[in-house]
């Protein structure tokens, strides 16, 4: 009778779950594209549920980064790893700098030691992008215990630990996008306009971020270096992602009238006319 009964309760439990499965698949179909990205962005940030994601997002008209901080406010990570918030601020005090409240260049360089990464790896930017850091070189102490919870470290050791899960999360469209489109605002440089980057600094992050994904990288760069560009505006940062992640191997897929920027279209045209140069 026992086997029966716990038989029945577990067909129920899995119709249950099957129906809740479905419930959301049908409420995530009924949101908007932007709403359903944010949904998988705040569920890449903070591990939770698709169901809290979509609540705490409703709750805060559909707003990323105003959801993120009321989960992590109210502890809402208790549901991902466990971490210990003193060994969190003793972390953050070990490389904060004398003079104020942040992590400076030389703090950074420590960290850096510490977690036997080169300033360059990707993975700096990894880090820096869960803790939402404004300013390059410089991690504030609530960026600092936001980052730490997100990702569920305390200590150095952790921190390493969690190395390959960072750079398989890049493996998510929606979260790439919201690392690259990141990238931009961090990368920033104060008076320098901020719609726009100044040439090197945007060469420079697309080498980080870019490496391994966009197969013209490299032609890439000649190109921008050969039209003597000064500066990246932040179309044509956002649409390279874009046209990285879209293009064939031989570009033949490019739709000339597409709302591409002058620059992408300019590359394209370099490019076809540099291989048939090339052939001949």
């Amino acid at each position: 009778g026992n086997t029966t009964c716990s038989s029945a309760t577990l067909l129920r439990v899995h119709r249950l779950l099957v129906l809740t499965c479905c419930s959301f698949t049908l409420v995530m179909n009924s949101l908007k594209r932007s709403q359903r990205d944010k949904a998988r962005q705040f569920m890449v940030f903070t591990g939770s549920s698709e169901k809290a994601a979509i609540e705490l997002l409703k709750r805060h008209d559909w707003h990323l980064e105003g959801a993120v901080d009321a989960f992590f406010s109210a502890g809402g990570a208790s549901s991902g790893p466990q971490i210990d918030d003193a060994k969190v601020t003793k972390l953050f005090e070990l490389y904060k700098d004398n003079e104020s409240d942040t992590i400076q260049v030389h703090g950074m360089e420590r960290f850096c030691q510490d977690l036997a990464v080169d300033p360059t790896d990707i993975i700096m930017l990894l880090i820096a992008w869960q803790m939402r850091a404004e300013t390059m070189c410089v991690f504030t102490r609530e960026e600092w215990k936001k980052g730490m919870t997100a990702m569920g470290c305390d200590s150095i050791d952790k921190l390493k630990q969690s190395f390959d899960g960072l750079r398989t999360q890049l493996q998510d469209q929606t979260a790439l996008r919201d690392f690259y489109t990141f990238c931009f605002g961090f990368a920033k440089e104060p008076g320098f306009g901020v719609r726009s980057l100044p040439i090197e600094v945007a060469t420079a992050m697309w080498k980080i971020t870019l490496s391994g994904r966009f197969d013209f990288l490299d032609q890439w760069i000649e190109f921008v270096g050969s039209k003597k560009v000064l500066a990246v505006t932040k179309d044509v940062w956002d649409m390279l992602l874009t046209f990285s992640t879209s293009i064939n191997d031989d570009m033949s897929n490019f739709d000339e009238d597409g709302a591409w920027p002058v620059l992408i279209d300019e590359f394209v045209e370099w490019y076809r006319e540099s291989t048939v140069k090339e052939a001949e």
